[in-house]
């Protein structure tokens, strides 16, 4: 029925509205939205929201970035990149999931990797042989993969 606000990582700390004219470097944590023009370096672990009439020229790096705006320069992203329908990035892009939707543009270098995570190879393994046969006590090992719990 009524929903509990998010954490604080989702709260608006900070805006830098239409006609505000911005240079140098902003680092901030939680949320930011631009919607007028900024130089430099932006950079946070939270949210970054460039509305329509933003423009941002410069190095971005932080940790969610959902674009409507025009961006021109490097974007380093670890969580997710949406770029909306009238968002235009001209550089580079390094992020590990990429939501672009129909209309946006995207002129540059795009480099998608995971997020650094520990992976578990797959192991299969099988004894066919004739233990547990004849009725003996000896279990039979049938199979193991990789999603068994190897502990």
């Amino acid at each position: 029925m009524f929903s509990k606000k998010k954490s604080n990582d989702s709260e608006l700390n900070a805006f830098l509205g239409v006609g505000t004219e911005y240079r140098g470097k902003l680092d901030f944590v939680g949320a930011v939205r631009i919607d007028g023009q900024f130089e430099g370096e932006i950079s946070t672990e939270g949210d970054l929201i460039l509305g329509r009439k933003a423009t941002v020229t410069g190095t971005i790096n932080v940790g969610r970035l959902t674009s409507c705006g025009r961006i021109r320069g490097d974007v380093t992203v670890k969580e997710r990149t949406v770029l909306e329908k009238t968002s235009v990035l001209e550089g580079s892009l390094s992020t590990p999931v990429l939501v672009v939707e129909q209309g946006a543009v995207l002129e540059g270098a795009i480099s998608m990797t995971k997020a650094a995570e520990t992976v578990r190879p797959k192991v299969v393994s099988a004894d066919f042989g004739a233990k547990g046969q004849g009725g003996g006590s000896t279990p039979l090992t049938v199979a193991r993969t990789g999603s068994d719990d190897l502990g």
